[in-house]
């Protein structure tokens, strides 16, 4: 009896002594991280750094973060954000996002509010700290643009997990429910109010290769860019409104894609409403682009029903035998 008490007694003192060790690491490797990004031009503002969840977890919490990386024009702030950790497992990562935070970019502020964010990160046993998977949940979102646009969704699901024997290759899942776009969005996209005021559904699938890991330079030195993507499903509805795709391509050094989305689109007609009332599309333009529509559309046997690939070659991008012009590049700022 006394030898198993002494064997507690021992292994209880390691234990804290390994907590104490691994809590100020933590802390001082956070510290050091933000000390850098102000080094590299950062604006980097914490001003506190907590680490907390004796005996069996590391709980991080960061208050008052505000961080904007001078090269692309991203800035986040936060009243808070939580790293929770098991004290034997400190690489699988529990992110708890505060109610309300902010995203900038060059081109607009977005603020976001749910009543609940949260996301777990696993990462590789390294000290580059390589992504493995993850998963994201926000229920009852709500985003505000200083552009003018607001929406809401009852819950967003986002997962990444790497795609077996591919490196550098990534599955990415994502599901929106019930997107409520703002009054002025809806009046914008639908005005005589045809369609439901909630788009029902948005799910996407799909294995997206980088030229580099997803791991901690990506965000200290420079995200890693799409190679190539295949898109397994692209699926929206919206009342009468299907939208699908799924395809393949191959994209440069350049961003510069190559290869064919397969487009399926029920009720044609109303996205066309919808990019003319938008201003996507200039109502000079309709006739034309109708008429070239109607055509495939036809070549279907369904005439409210399009059925055509979207092709990406030399830079440009065409919907069947239609020219759409340049095609956009795929980069990641």
């Amino acid at each position: 009896m006394g030898r198993l008490i002494v064997f507690i007694l021992v292994a209880s003192l390691l234990w804290m002594g390994w907590w104490a060790f691994g809590s100020t690491a933590l802390e001082r490797t956070l510290s050091a991280w933000i000390d850098d990004r102000r080094a590299e031009g950062w604006a980097a503002d914490v001003s506190d750094v907590s680490v907390a969840g004796f005996p069996n977890r590391f709980d991080t919490t960061l208050t008052e973060v505000r961080l904007t990386d001078p090269e692309t024009g991203l800035a986040w702030q936060a009243p808070f954000l939580q790293l929770l950790a098991l004290a034997y497992r400190p690489n699988q990562v529990i992110a708890v996002l505060p109610e309300t935070h902010v995203l900038s970019t060059p081109f607009q502020t977005m603020s976001f509010s749910s009543d609940r964010t949260r996301g777990s990160i696993f990462l590789g046993a390294s000290a580059d700290l390589p992504l493995d998977r993850s998963t994201f949940i926000a229920e009852n979102l709500r985003v505000s643009s200083t552009l003018g646009w607001e929406a809401s969704l009852a819950e967003v699901r986002f997962a990444t997990e790497p795609v077996p024997a591919r490196k550098d290759a990534h599955r990415i899942g994502a599901e929106i429910t019930s997107f409520d776009p703002s009054e002025e969005v809806r009046a914008a996209l639908d005005p005589a109010g045809l369609l439901p005021s909630e788009i029902e559904l948005f799910r996407l699938d799909m294995d997206m290769g980088f030229d580099a890991p997803w791991d901690r330079r990506a965000i200290e030195v420079a995200r890693p860019q799409p190679t190539d993507l295949d898109l397994k499903e692209l699926w929206a509805e919206w009342g009468t409104v299907t939208f699908r795709a799924a395809g393949e391509l191959t994209i440069d050094e350049n961003g510069v894609a190559e290869g064919e989305i397969d487009i399926r689109a029920v009720e044609w007609r109303r996205i066309l409403d919808m990019a003319v009332s938008s201003g996507l599309l200039s109502d000079s333009f309709r006739p034309a682009i109708e008429s070239a529509l109607e055509l495939v559309a036809g070549l279907s046997g369904q005439p409210d029903t399009l059925d055509a690939p979207l092709s990406f070659q030399q830079g440009f991008v065409s919907f069947g035998p239609i020219p759409l012009g340049p095609a956009p590049r795929f980069v990641i700022r």
